[in-house]
């Protein structure tokens, strides 16, 4: 199986204008997002959801084992109604990102697990998802 590390800042549309989810709520498009991607291979996932640098919206990072990458990243981007993805460099760090209607999501590969998981559970311990 593959690992991918995925960070996810989405956006809810009520009442005409874009509002940040409450962690309740992100927690529950979380859980359908692993059963959307569940329902066309086989996953195990781990997410935390945890407070912006500016204390007043929430993100989500989740690590990922999976097989199939095309049916990943068809769940990813229709979860936040995106379409293309694009390779972004960042010193030297490449990942891939897609902006959607609902948000921002970017993944990159899996160098350190152990690191990536202490990053993760810096607040709160993880999630797993089977």
């Amino acid at each position: 199986m593959n690992k991918l590390a995925i960070t996810i800042r989405k956006f809810d549309y009520k009442n005409g204008n874009f509002q940040n989810p409450s962690p309740e709520v992100l927690h529950k498009q979380i859980l359908k997002l692993h059963r959307n991607i569940k329902k066309n291979d086989s996953i195990y996932s781990e997410y935390t959801i945890e407070k912006d640098s500016d204390k007043s919206k929430y993100h989500a990072h989740l690590l990922i084992q999976y097989n199939d990458k095309k049916n990943l990243y068809n769940q990813l981007s229709r979860f936040i109604g995106g379409i293309d993805w694009k390779i972004r460099e960042k010193g030297l760090d490449t990942f891939d990102e897609c902006n959607g209607k609902y948000g921002l999501i970017h993944t990159e590969p899996i160098y350190n697990e152990l690191q990536y998981r202490r990053y993760m559970n810096k607040h709160e311990l993880s999630k797993s998802l089977y």
